[in-house]
Protein backbone atom coordinates (compact mmCIF):
# COMPACT_ATOMS: atom_id res chain seq x y z
CA UNK A 1 0.00 0.00 0.00
CA UNK A 2 1.25 3.50 -0.79
CA UNK A 3 2.72 5.32 2.16
CA UNK A 4 0.83 8.30 3.54
CA UNK A 5 4.07 10.29 3.52
CA UNK A 6 3.37 12.49 0.52
CA UNK A 7 2.63 16.00 -0.53
CA UNK A 8 -0.70 16.73 -2.20
CA UNK A 9 -1.18 19.31 -4.93
CA UNK A 10 -4.63 20.36 -6.08
CA UNK A 11 -5.81 23.04 -8.49
CA UNK A 12 -7.21 25.14 -5.66
CA UNK A 13 -4.17 24.72 -3.41
CA UNK A 14 -1.41 24.72 -5.98
CA UNK A 15 2.17 24.46 -4.66
CA UNK A 16 1.51 25.39 -1.02
CA UNK A 17 3.34 22.29 0.20
CA UNK A 18 5.93 22.01 -2.54
CA UNK A 19 6.86 24.19 -5.46
CA UNK A 20 8.37 21.62 -7.76
CA UNK A 21 8.53 17.98 -8.73
CA UNK A 22 11.31 15.95 -10.31
CA UNK A 23 10.75 12.47 -11.75
CA UNK A 24 13.04 9.88 -13.23
CA UNK A 25 12.70 9.74 -16.99
CA UNK A 26 13.22 6.10 -17.88
CA UNK A 27 14.36 4.87 -21.26
CA UNK A 28 12.07 2.27 -22.74
CA UNK A 29 14.90 -0.22 -23.18
CA UNK A 30 15.38 -0.19 -19.39
CA UNK A 31 11.94 -1.71 -18.71
CA UNK A 32 11.86 -4.16 -21.60
CA UNK A 33 13.38 -7.59 -21.12
CA UNK A 34 15.44 -8.68 -24.12
CA UNK A 35 18.77 -10.22 -24.94
CA UNK A 36 19.72 -7.87 -27.73
CA UNK A 37 23.34 -6.82 -28.26
CA UNK A 38 24.29 -3.15 -28.08
CA UNK A 39 24.30 -2.90 -31.87
CA UNK A 40 20.92 -4.63 -32.16
CA UNK A 41 19.45 -2.23 -29.58
CA UNK A 42 20.89 0.69 -31.53
CA UNK A 43 19.29 -0.52 -34.76
CA UNK A 44 15.97 -0.89 -32.97
CA UNK A 45 16.22 2.67 -31.65
CA UNK A 46 16.91 4.04 -35.14
CA UNK A 47 13.95 2.10 -36.53
CA UNK A 48 11.69 3.63 -33.86
CA UNK A 49 13.09 7.07 -34.63
CA UNK A 50 12.09 6.80 -38.28
CA UNK A 51 8.57 5.80 -37.32
CA UNK A 52 8.32 8.78 -34.99
CA UNK A 53 9.70 11.25 -37.54
CA UNK A 54 7.28 10.05 -40.20
CA UNK A 55 4.44 10.44 -37.71
CA UNK A 56 5.38 14.07 -36.97
CA UNK A 57 5.72 14.82 -40.65
CA UNK A 58 2.25 13.45 -41.34
CA UNK A 59 0.87 15.68 -38.58
CA UNK A 60 2.35 18.81 -40.13
CA UNK A 61 0.53 18.20 -43.42
CA UNK A 62 -2.74 16.99 -41.92
CA UNK A 63 -6.01 18.76 -42.74
CA UNK A 64 -8.61 17.96 -40.08
CA UNK A 65 -11.83 16.99 -41.83
CA UNK A 66 -13.79 15.78 -38.82
CA UNK A 67 -13.66 18.43 -36.06
CA UNK A 68 -14.84 16.04 -33.31
CA UNK A 69 -11.90 13.71 -33.93
CA UNK A 70 -8.25 14.24 -33.12
CA UNK A 71 -5.14 12.49 -34.32
CA UNK A 72 -3.51 9.97 -31.96
CA UNK A 73 -0.86 10.99 -29.48
CA UNK A 74 1.81 8.83 -31.06
CA UNK A 75 2.54 5.43 -32.49
CA UNK A 76 3.84 3.39 -29.54
CA UNK A 77 6.37 1.58 -31.72
CA UNK A 78 8.30 4.84 -32.02
CA UNK A 79 8.40 5.78 -28.33
CA UNK A 80 11.56 6.00 -26.19
CA UNK A 81 11.08 7.54 -22.72
CA UNK A 82 8.55 6.55 -20.05
CA UNK A 83 7.28 7.98 -16.75
CA UNK A 84 6.32 5.71 -13.85
CA UNK A 85 3.27 6.56 -11.71
CA UNK A 86 0.22 5.16 -9.90
CA UNK A 87 -3.41 6.04 -10.60
CA UNK A 88 -5.62 6.52 -7.52
CA UNK A 89 -4.53 7.27 -3.95
CA UNK A 90 -4.95 3.66 -2.80
CA UNK A 91 -3.13 1.97 -5.65
CA UNK A 92 -0.55 -0.68 -4.75
CA UNK A 93 2.93 -1.28 -6.10
CA UNK A 94 1.59 -3.89 -8.52
CA UNK A 95 -0.45 -1.12 -10.13
CA UNK A 96 2.55 0.91 -11.33
CA UNK A 97 1.87 2.39 -14.74
CA UNK A 98 4.46 3.21 -17.41
CA UNK A 99 3.29 6.00 -19.68
CA UNK A 100 5.18 7.12 -22.77
CA UNK A 101 6.49 10.69 -22.51
CA UNK A 102 5.39 12.67 -25.52
CA UNK A 103 6.00 16.41 -25.91
CA UNK A 104 3.99 16.14 -29.13
CA UNK A 105 0.83 14.85 -27.38
CA UNK A 106 -1.73 16.95 -25.57
CA UNK A 107 -3.79 14.26 -23.85
CA UNK A 108 -2.60 11.84 -21.16
CA UNK A 109 -4.41 8.50 -21.39
CA UNK A 110 -4.13 4.89 -20.33
CA UNK A 111 -5.99 1.63 -20.90
CA UNK A 112 -8.76 0.91 -18.37
CA UNK A 113 -10.42 -2.27 -17.18
CA UNK A 114 -13.02 -3.41 -19.69
CA UNK A 115 -10.96 -2.22 -22.64
CA UNK A 116 -12.12 -3.93 -25.84
CA UNK A 117 -9.53 -5.11 -28.37
CA UNK A 118 -6.75 -3.35 -26.46
CA UNK A 119 -3.08 -4.15 -26.73
CA UNK A 120 -1.43 -6.47 -24.22
CA UNK A 121 0.05 -5.03 -21.07
CA UNK A 122 1.84 -6.94 -18.32
CA UNK A 123 0.37 -4.90 -15.44
CA UNK A 124 -3.28 -5.33 -14.61
CA UNK A 125 -5.57 -2.74 -16.15
CA UNK A 126 -6.56 0.26 -14.06
CA UNK A 127 -10.12 -0.24 -12.76
CA UNK A 128 -11.89 3.08 -12.07
CA UNK A 129 -14.58 1.26 -10.05
CA UNK A 130 -11.95 0.41 -7.42
CA UNK A 131 -11.04 4.06 -6.80
CA UNK A 132 -13.00 6.49 -4.64
CA UNK A 133 -11.23 9.44 -6.32
CA UNK A 134 -12.23 8.60 -9.91
CA UNK A 135 -14.85 10.74 -11.67
CA UNK A 136 -16.17 11.00 -15.21
CA UNK A 137 -15.72 14.39 -16.85
CA UNK A 138 -19.02 16.18 -17.64
CA UNK A 139 -19.63 17.48 -21.14
CA UNK A 140 -19.72 21.12 -20.04
CA UNK A 141 -16.14 20.98 -18.75
CA UNK A 142 -13.78 23.29 -20.74
CA UNK A 143 -11.43 20.38 -21.53
CA UNK A 144 -14.28 18.52 -23.22
CA UNK A 145 -14.49 21.13 -25.95
CA UNK A 146 -14.53 19.52 -29.44
CA UNK A 147 -14.98 16.03 -27.98
CA UNK A 148 -18.20 14.00 -28.12
CA UNK A 149 -20.90 13.89 -25.44
CA UNK A 150 -22.39 10.57 -24.31
CA UNK A 151 -25.14 10.77 -21.65
CA UNK A 152 -23.47 13.93 -20.27
CA UNK A 153 -20.11 12.18 -20.09
CA UNK A 154 -17.22 13.47 -22.19
CA UNK A 155 -16.05 10.89 -24.73
CA UNK A 156 -12.76 11.22 -26.60
CA UNK A 157 -11.57 9.61 -29.77
CA UNK A 158 -8.13 10.15 -31.27
CA UNK A 159 -7.34 8.63 -34.60
CA UNK A 160 -4.84 8.52 -37.41
CA UNK A 161 -6.58 6.06 -39.69
CA UNK A 162 -9.26 3.39 -39.41
CA UNK A 163 -6.46 1.04 -38.37
CA UNK A 164 -4.92 3.20 -35.60
CA UNK A 165 -7.10 4.86 -32.96
CA UNK A 166 -7.91 5.12 -29.26
CA UNK A 167 -11.19 6.06 -27.60
CA UNK A 168 -12.71 6.22 -24.14
CA UNK A 169 -14.06 8.63 -21.55
CA UNK A 170 -12.45 11.79 -20.26
CA UNK A 171 -12.06 11.46 -16.51
CA UNK A 172 -10.43 12.90 -13.40
CA UNK A 173 -8.31 11.01 -10.91
CA UNK A 174 -5.43 11.38 -8.45
CA UNK A 175 -2.00 10.71 -9.99
CA UNK A 176 0.67 9.45 -7.58
CA UNK A 177 4.27 10.14 -8.63
CA UNK A 178 7.36 8.48 -7.24
CA UNK A 179 9.29 11.74 -7.14
CA UNK A 180 13.03 12.10 -6.69
CA UNK A 181 12.70 15.63 -5.32
CA UNK A 182 14.03 16.49 -1.89
CA UNK A 183 12.03 17.42 1.21
CA UNK A 184 11.71 13.91 2.63
CA UNK A 185 8.46 13.21 0.76
CA UNK A 186 8.69 9.98 -1.27
CA UNK A 187 5.40 10.56 -3.09
CA UNK A 188 3.60 13.48 -4.65
CA UNK A 189 -0.10 13.39 -5.47
CA UNK A 190 -1.80 15.53 -8.09
CA UNK A 191 -5.54 15.65 -7.44
CA UNK A 192 -8.22 15.95 -10.13
CA UNK A 193 -5.98 15.26 -13.11
CA UNK A 194 -7.98 15.27 -16.35
CA UNK A 195 -7.00 12.26 -18.46
CA UNK A 196 -8.43 9.76 -20.91
CA UNK A 197 -9.65 6.39 -19.62
CA UNK A 198 -9.35 4.26 -22.77
CA UNK A 199 -11.85 1.51 -23.50
CA UNK A 200 -10.72 0.79 -27.04
CA UNK A 201 -7.29 0.88 -28.68
CA UNK A 202 -6.42 -0.40 -32.14
CA UNK A 203 -3.18 -0.60 -34.10
CA UNK A 204 -0.54 0.49 -31.57
CA UNK A 205 1.83 -2.41 -32.20
CA UNK A 206 1.82 -4.22 -28.84
CA UNK A 207 -1.02 -6.64 -29.53
CA UNK A 208 1.31 -9.64 -29.79
CA UNK A 209 3.66 -8.77 -26.92
CA UNK A 210 2.48 -10.33 -23.63
CA UNK A 211 5.46 -8.77 -21.79
CA UNK A 212 4.64 -5.19 -22.78
CA UNK A 213 4.85 -2.82 -19.78
CA UNK A 214 3.66 0.36 -21.50
CA UNK A 215 0.10 1.34 -20.57
CA UNK A 216 -0.56 4.69 -22.27
CA UNK A 217 0.68 8.22 -22.98
CA UNK A 218 1.95 11.03 -20.73
CA UNK A 219 1.18 14.17 -22.73
CA UNK A 220 3.33 17.30 -22.39
CA UNK A 221 2.30 19.02 -25.60
CA UNK A 222 1.33 22.71 -25.69
CA UNK A 223 -2.46 22.21 -25.69
CA UNK A 224 -4.85 22.94 -22.77
CA UNK A 225 -5.31 19.24 -21.84
CA UNK A 226 -1.58 18.80 -21.23
CA UNK A 227 -0.53 18.14 -17.63
CA UNK A 228 1.66 21.25 -17.76
CA UNK A 229 -1.33 23.38 -18.74
CA UNK A 230 -3.41 21.84 -15.96
CA UNK A 231 -0.95 22.12 -13.07
CA UNK A 232 2.50 23.58 -13.71
CA UNK A 233 2.96 27.31 -12.93
CA UNK A 234 3.45 29.20 -16.20
CA UNK A 235 2.96 25.84 -17.96
CA UNK A 236 6.60 25.22 -17.11
CA UNK A 237 8.38 21.90 -17.40
CA UNK A 238 11.91 20.79 -18.12
CA UNK A 239 13.78 17.64 -18.98
CA UNK A 240 17.30 16.35 -19.17
CA UNK A 241 17.69 13.33 -21.44
CA UNK A 242 20.29 10.74 -20.56
CA UNK A 243 22.19 9.38 -23.54
CA UNK A 244 20.58 6.09 -24.52
CA UNK A 245 24.04 4.75 -25.33
CA UNK A 246 25.75 5.57 -22.02
CA UNK A 247 22.92 6.44 -19.64
CA UNK A 248 20.11 3.94 -19.09
CA UNK A 249 19.43 2.24 -16.83
CA UNK A 250 22.15 3.36 -14.42
CA UNK A 251 21.69 7.07 -15.09
CA UNK A 252 18.06 7.88 -15.98
CA UNK A 253 17.06 11.25 -17.28
CA UNK A 254 14.95 13.72 -15.34
CA UNK A 255 11.54 15.30 -15.90
CA UNK A 256 10.88 18.45 -13.85
CA UNK A 257 7.86 20.64 -13.10
CA UNK A 258 7.30 24.00 -11.43
CA UNK A 259 10.29 25.51 -9.65
CA UNK A 260 12.34 22.38 -10.31
CA UNK A 261 12.13 23.27 -14.00
CA UNK A 262 13.82 26.66 -13.50
CA UNK A 263 17.40 27.27 -14.61
CA UNK A 264 19.93 29.14 -12.46
CA UNK A 265 20.52 32.75 -13.46
CA UNK A 266 23.92 32.82 -15.10
CA UNK A 267 25.62 33.75 -18.33
CA UNK A 268 25.54 30.09 -19.39
CA UNK A 269 21.77 30.04 -19.89
CA UNK A 270 20.55 30.35 -23.48
CA UNK A 271 17.00 31.39 -24.33
CA UNK A 272 14.98 31.46 -27.54
CA UNK A 273 11.30 32.08 -28.29
CA UNK A 274 8.91 29.26 -29.08
CA UNK A 275 7.70 30.87 -32.28
CA UNK A 276 4.72 28.60 -32.92
CA UNK A 277 2.84 25.63 -31.53
CA UNK A 278 0.21 23.47 -33.18
CA UNK A 279 -1.02 21.60 -30.05
CA UNK A 280 1.50 18.87 -30.89
CA UNK A 281 4.91 20.43 -31.57
CA UNK A 282 7.17 23.21 -30.29
CA UNK A 283 8.58 25.22 -33.20
CA UNK A 284 11.82 27.21 -32.81
CA UNK A 285 13.51 29.69 -35.15
CA UNK A 286 16.74 28.15 -36.37
CA UNK A 287 18.92 30.55 -38.33
CA UNK A 288 22.19 28.83 -39.11
CA UNK A 289 24.42 25.82 -38.46
CA UNK A 290 28.13 25.61 -37.74
CA UNK A 291 30.18 22.38 -37.86
CA UNK A 292 33.60 22.63 -36.25
CA UNK A 293 34.72 26.07 -37.50
CA UNK A 294 32.74 26.00 -40.77
CA UNK A 295 29.62 28.16 -40.99
CA UNK A 296 27.13 26.71 -43.45
CA UNK A 297 25.63 30.16 -44.13
CA UNK A 298 21.98 29.32 -44.79
CA UNK A 299 19.86 32.13 -46.17
CA UNK A 300 17.65 33.95 -43.70
CA UNK A 301 14.23 32.40 -43.28
CA UNK A 302 15.44 29.01 -44.52
CA UNK A 303 14.08 27.21 -41.44
CA UNK A 304 10.90 29.25 -41.02
CA UNK A 305 7.52 27.57 -41.08
CA UNK A 306 5.22 28.72 -43.89
CA UNK A 307 1.64 27.76 -44.76
CA UNK A 308 1.63 24.86 -42.32
CA UNK A 309 4.78 23.29 -43.75
CA UNK A 310 8.46 23.13 -42.83
CA UNK A 311 9.97 24.76 -39.78
CA UNK A 312 12.22 23.48 -37.00
CA UNK A 313 10.84 21.55 -34.01
CA UNK A 314 12.37 20.12 -30.86
CA UNK A 315 11.09 16.67 -30.00
CA UNK A 316 12.09 14.24 -27.24
CA UNK A 317 10.38 11.26 -28.86
CA UNK A 318 12.50 11.21 -32.03
CA UNK A 319 15.81 9.50 -31.21
CA UNK A 320 17.94 11.29 -33.81
CA UNK A 321 17.62 14.50 -35.81
CA UNK A 322 16.15 14.90 -39.30
CA UNK A 323 16.92 17.71 -41.73
CA UNK A 324 15.27 18.76 -44.96
CA UNK A 325 16.99 17.36 -48.07
CA UNK A 326 19.01 20.40 -49.11
CA UNK A 327 19.99 21.13 -45.50
CA UNK A 328 21.06 17.55 -44.93
CA UNK A 329 23.09 17.47 -48.15
CA UNK A 330 25.20 20.43 -47.00
CA UNK A 331 25.60 19.03 -43.48
CA UNK A 332 26.50 15.61 -44.85
CA UNK A 333 29.22 16.93 -47.16
CA UNK A 334 30.92 18.83 -44.33
CA UNK A 335 31.11 15.67 -42.24
CA UNK A 336 32.34 13.58 -45.16
CA UNK A 337 35.14 16.08 -45.85
CA UNK A 338 36.05 16.36 -42.18
CA UNK A 339 36.35 12.61 -41.63
CA UNK A 340 38.66 12.37 -44.64
CA UNK A 341 41.07 14.71 -42.86
CA UNK A 342 41.03 12.29 -39.89
CA UNK A 343 41.71 9.32 -42.13
CA UNK A 344 38.52 7.52 -41.11
CA UNK A 345 37.22 5.21 -43.88
CA UNK A 346 33.50 5.19 -44.61
CA UNK A 347 31.57 1.97 -44.05
CA UNK A 348 28.18 0.70 -45.14
CA UNK A 349 25.64 2.32 -42.81
CA UNK A 350 22.55 0.57 -44.16
CA UNK A 351 22.68 -2.24 -41.59
CA UNK A 352 22.20 0.45 -38.89
CA UNK A 353 19.38 2.08 -40.91
CA UNK A 354 21.56 5.21 -41.14
CA UNK A 355 23.35 7.09 -43.90
CA UNK A 356 26.89 7.80 -42.65
CA UNK A 357 29.19 5.57 -40.62
CA UNK A 358 32.98 5.36 -40.37
CA UNK A 359 35.40 2.70 -39.20
CA UNK A 360 37.70 3.58 -36.28
CA UNK A 361 40.76 1.40 -37.06
CA UNK A 362 42.94 3.19 -34.50
CA UNK A 363 40.40 3.63 -31.72
CA UNK A 364 38.39 6.65 -30.71
CA UNK A 365 39.64 9.85 -32.39
CA UNK A 366 40.24 12.78 -30.06
CA UNK A 367 39.37 15.56 -32.52
CA UNK A 368 35.83 14.84 -33.64
CA UNK A 369 33.84 17.96 -34.54
CA UNK A 370 31.00 19.62 -32.64
CA UNK A 371 27.94 21.27 -34.11
CA UNK A 372 26.41 24.62 -33.12
CA UNK A 373 22.79 25.48 -33.84
CA UNK A 374 22.16 29.24 -33.89
CA UNK A 375 18.65 30.16 -32.82
CA UNK A 376 16.81 33.45 -32.58
CA UNK A 377 17.75 35.45 -29.51
CA UNK A 378 14.81 36.10 -27.20
CA UNK A 379 16.02 39.58 -26.23
CA UNK A 380 16.74 40.73 -29.78
CA UNK A 381 14.13 38.98 -31.96
CA UNK A 382 14.77 41.25 -34.93
CA UNK A 383 18.41 40.26 -35.13
CA UNK A 384 19.39 37.25 -37.19
CA UNK A 385 21.17 34.57 -35.19
CA UNK A 386 23.95 33.12 -37.31
CA UNK A 387 27.59 32.10 -37.15
CA UNK A 388 28.74 35.06 -39.21
CA UNK A 389 28.08 37.68 -36.58
CA UNK A 390 27.56 35.42 -33.51
CA UNK A 391 24.21 37.01 -32.59
CA UNK A 392 21.62 34.75 -31.02
CA UNK A 393 21.23 31.75 -28.75
CA UNK A 394 23.59 28.82 -29.28
CA UNK A 395 22.96 25.13 -28.74
CA UNK A 396 26.32 23.35 -28.77
CA UNK A 397 26.14 19.66 -29.63
CA UNK A 398 29.35 17.87 -28.70
CA UNK A 399 30.64 14.74 -30.50
CA UNK A 400 28.92 12.42 -28.01
CA UNK A 401 25.63 14.06 -28.93
CA UNK A 402 26.34 14.05 -32.66
CA UNK A 403 27.56 10.50 -33.12
CA UNK A 404 26.70 7.00 -32.05
CA UNK A 405 30.09 5.64 -31.00
CA UNK A 406 30.72 1.91 -30.76
CA UNK A 407 34.13 1.01 -29.36
CA UNK A 408 33.57 -2.68 -28.56
CA UNK A 409 31.77 -4.42 -31.41
CA UNK A 410 33.59 -3.58 -34.67
CA UNK A 411 34.74 -0.08 -33.56
CA UNK A 412 32.94 2.57 -35.59
CA UNK A 413 30.91 5.75 -35.31
CA UNK A 414 27.75 6.88 -37.07
CA UNK A 415 26.24 10.31 -37.59
CA UNK A 416 23.00 10.65 -35.62
CA UNK A 417 21.33 12.84 -38.25
CA UNK A 418 19.27 11.68 -41.20
CA UNK A 419 17.59 13.01 -44.31
CA UNK A 420 13.88 13.85 -44.08
CA UNK A 421 12.10 11.66 -46.61
CA UNK A 422 8.64 12.20 -45.13
CA UNK A 423 5.47 13.82 -46.37
CA UNK A 424 6.61 17.27 -45.19
CA UNK A 425 10.09 17.36 -46.79
CA UNK A 426 10.91 20.84 -45.46
CA UNK A 427 10.39 19.93 -41.77
CA UNK A 428 13.49 19.79 -39.54
CA UNK A 429 13.47 17.86 -36.24
CA UNK A 430 15.95 18.18 -33.36
CA UNK A 431 15.96 14.68 -31.87
CA UNK A 432 16.78 13.29 -28.43
CA UNK A 433 20.37 12.21 -29.19
CA UNK A 434 21.31 15.80 -30.02
CA UNK A 435 19.62 17.08 -26.83
CA UNK A 436 21.45 14.89 -24.31
CA UNK A 437 23.21 16.37 -21.28
CA UNK A 438 21.34 19.66 -21.49
CA UNK A 439 18.47 20.82 -19.31
CA UNK A 440 15.71 22.24 -21.51
CA UNK A 441 13.14 24.39 -19.72
CA UNK A 442 9.84 25.07 -21.51
CA UNK A 443 7.82 28.10 -20.40
CA UNK A 444 4.43 27.75 -22.04
CA UNK A 445 3.06 31.03 -20.69
CA UNK A 446 5.89 33.22 -21.97
CA UNK A 447 6.52 31.00 -25.02
CA UNK A 448 10.25 30.53 -24.41
CA UNK A 449 12.72 27.66 -24.33
CA UNK A 450 15.83 27.97 -22.13
CA UNK A 451 18.72 25.57 -21.77
CA UNK A 452 22.19 25.02 -20.40
CA UNK A 453 24.58 22.09 -20.10
CA UNK A 454 23.52 19.75 -17.31
CA UNK A 455 24.57 16.36 -16.01
CA UNK A 456 21.25 14.55 -15.71
CA UNK A 457 22.07 12.83 -12.45
CA UNK A 458 23.81 15.77 -10.83
CA UNK A 459 23.26 19.52 -10.35
CA UNK A 460 25.33 21.74 -12.67
CA UNK A 461 28.74 23.04 -11.64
Amino acid sequence: MISLSYSSISKSDNNKKRSGLTLNLIHRDSIESNNLTRIEKFRKIIHRSKLRANHLMSYSTYSESEPTYHQPSLLFESANYVVELNIGKHATAVDDQYLILDTGAELTWLQCDGCIGCFNQKQRLYNPHDSATYKLLPCDHPLCKSYECNHNHCKFKEWDSPDVHVEGFMSTESFVFHGVSGGGQPYTILDDVVFGCAYGTVGFGFEDNPDNKINGVFGLGPGPRSLTSQFAPQQRFAYCLADWHFGPPEYPGKLMFGDDALLPISGHVQITPIVETDARSYFLKLADIQIDSKCLGFERGKFDRANGHGGFIIDSGTSISYFANDVYDRVRQVFVDYMKTLGLPEMDASSHHLDLCWHMPNGFPSDLPSMILYLQDNEYPDEAADCRNQIGAKLIIDPFGLFHIEEKEDPHLCLGIMRNNGTDPELNILGAKQQTNNKFSFDGQNKTLSWRTWECGLPPN
